[in-house]
């Protein structure tokens, strides 16, 4: 089944989400009534053995959401060409992300009516759902905006974190925010190798601080010398009592139900 087919066909039941992981940080979100989806990096640049996976999962006209959010101006986050053509083939979406990411789907051709800037703090209205932008990264060490997203689609809310810097932990005012917010679910970029993010332990870490169930490992599976075990990850969790790791198989849907289903 490609996940196009199940991601329309997928039950999710009032209160609940379901979350489909397509590798690298791009996911699908489905509340009962509305659907995100986050970083869709679909458009493969260079040669067929700089990827784990030479064809993509999703063509932009297998797919409808309600929402495009971006996390930061890199091509494996904005990925232009996708989001371009995603825009010809659902004229329903809206898109969102930092200035530097809206600057290029604007560039790209997507209608300007259709693209709005968002900063941390600021909250999008998607139908009944709710987007809660939130920093993800201090200006110090970044090139570009880095934020992530807290949805609420009328049930669990699930924080991605986009490319959060490691030392987050020792920053209160990126942390602040997310705990705020208050989500039950965090997509959590992490690598046990690059210093420009969480390694495992630090990602656990902030899964706990921010007050998160169930964390799922992020940004892997899609280049080939950027990639992990996310058991190894999963690990660190194993004797946690107030949360849990869950690895998304790639393409594959976690169905995060309502509390007492």
């Amino acid at each position: 089944m490609r996940v196009a087919r199940s991601i329309r066909e997928q039950s999710v039941p009032p209160g609940s989400v379901a979350i489909w992981w397509l590798g690298q940080n791009s996911y699908v979100l489905r509340g009962p009534a509305v659907s995100i989806m986050i970083d869709p990096f679909f458009s493969r640049a260079g040669p067929p053995e700089k990827y784990v996976r030479e064809e993509v999962p999703l063509r932009a006209d297998e797919i409808d959401p309600d929402a495009v959010f971006c996390t930061h101006n890199h091509s494996d986050h904005t990925d232009a060409e996708f989001l371009a053509s995603l825009a010809r083939h659902s004229t329903r979406t809206r898109f969102f992300g930092p200035a530097e990411s809206t600057g290029e789907m604007l560039e790209a051709g997507i209608a300007a009516e259709r693209v709005e800037s968002v900063k941390p703090g600021d909250e999008v209205k998607i139908g009944d759902a709710t987007v809660r932008v939130v920093l993800s990264k201090t200006p110090e060490v970044s090139d570009v905006a880095h934020y992530g997203y807290v949805a609420d689609l009328n049930g669990p809310r699930v924080y991605n974190t986009g490319d959060i810097m490691r030392g987050v932990t020792q920053e209160p005012s990126l942390m602040e925010p997310a705990r705020r917010a208050a989500p039950e679910v965090a997509l959590v970029t992490t690598s046990p190798v690059e210093e420009e993010f969480p390694d495992f332990r630090e990602a656990a870490e902030l899964a706990r601080a921010v007050g998160a169930r169930v964390v799922i490992p992020a940004h892997y599976d899609c280049f080939a010398k950027r990639t992990f075990d996310p058991s190894v990850f999963a690990a660190h969790l194993r004797d946690s009592r107030d949360i849990r790791a869950e690895i998304i198989p790639y393409c594959g849907c976690y169905l995060h139900l309502a509390e007492g289903r």
